[in-house]
């Protein structure tokens, strides 16, 4: 992602997951606790930190070197310390992509009942454009609807266009159009989107991370905090790539979203000081004056902080189903 254009795909962030790789765990843990900060932290802190996550040394040190490399963290050496830390340029988006973490899994209750709808026929003797098709399709919130026939809620009319012209697709049309559901249409849309095995997982979610409630609600051990948060965030997160954000009259009932996301934000919170303390206390053990600042987000300041254009960034990039993270 571009983060002077946060729709443009020049930049991307390692993909979420619940393993965390140090790229992703480092990108989790300044985006938690080094929020929109440009002082750079010492790398031993932070090969530490990814320590607490089963990330040995050779990993984290390589994952913070390609990082930089790829524009994503800035580094500085002073003697014989060198340090990282978020460049200037993405201090700004960090707002932007906290806010559609948090927004995500919100209902998409203002759809204007049409739908981006692209076919395609693609002979066999070039399935490998058809399989590069269909998964860049899938990557934009697509749905299988039937043989060359795919389907989104969301306006990705260009983005569609673009993929069909790279690929050059001759017989591939785009059209943005109204859908009068027939009896089993309903079924075919969740099919389409796999909607069962997405309610399974939410399910397992919850299952995994309710019990956490009462956990919270004691004496919670900072450094068990710090991974519990920075787990969780990743497992929410990853669900930006398999769930598509259909409105919400085209959901099955008792669709278990709601209850994840009630649950991820609950936890979020909760976690965040006994979390933010351990990263302060690593951090001191290598620079004291900066540790002081290392803090967290918390999703009652979260509103205060979101500005009008910010809000508006958010809500486009889920209206346009941009889940890249």
């Amino acid at each position: 992602m571009d983060f002077d254009q946060p729709h443009a795909r020049s930049r991307r962030l390692p993909r979420p997951h619940s393993g965390g790789g140090p790229q992703h765990l480092l990108i989790t843990l300044l985006g938690d606790y080094w929020f929109a900060r440009e002082e750079l932290l010492p790398s031993a802190a932070l090969v530490e930190l990814l320590g607490e996550f089963g990330a040995n040394e050779n990993a984290s040190r390589q994952g913070m070197r390609r990082l930089t490399q790829r524009g994503l963290l800035e580094q500085g050496k002073q003697g014989r310390t060198t340090s990282y830390g978020i460049p200037r340029g993405i201090v700004a988006n960090q707002r932007l992509r906290l806010a559609r973490a948090l927004t995500f899994g919100a209902d998409f209750a203002d759809w204007d009942g049409r739908w981006t709808v692209v076919s395609f026929s693609i002979p066999e003797s070039d399935r490998d454009v058809r399989r590069v098709l269909r998964n860049g399709l899938r990557n934009m919130a697509f749905g299988d609807l039937q043989d060359g026939v795919w389907i989104t809620p969301h306006d990705r009319e260009d983005e569609a266009v673009a993929l069909l012209d790279e690929l050059a697709v001759g017989e591939g049309h785009v059209m943005h159009a109204a859908w009068h559901l027939r009896a089993g249409d309903p079924a075919a849309i969740q099919r389409a989107f796999g909607l069962d095995e997405l309610a399974a997982s939410y399910e397992a979610f919850i299952e995994e991370y309710e019990p956490l409630r009462a956990w919270v609600g004691g004496t919670v051990e900072p450094r068990e905090a710090l991974v519990r948060r920075t787990k969780l965030t990743n497992d929410w997160l990853a669900f930006r790539l398999e769930d598509p954000e259909l409105p919400a009259e085209l959901l099955p009932g008792e669709w278990p979203r709601p209850r994840a996301r009630e649950l991820f934000l609950e936890l979020y919170d909760s976690l965040g000081p006994a979390a933010a303390r351990h990263v302060r206390q690593v951090i001191a053990r290598y620079d004291e004056p900066l540790s002081r600042i290392a803090s967290h987000n918390a999703i009652p300041r979260f509103g205060d902080a979101l500005t009008p254009e910010l809000a508006r960034a958010a809500d486009e990039d889920r209206r346009r189903g941009l889940r890249r993270p």
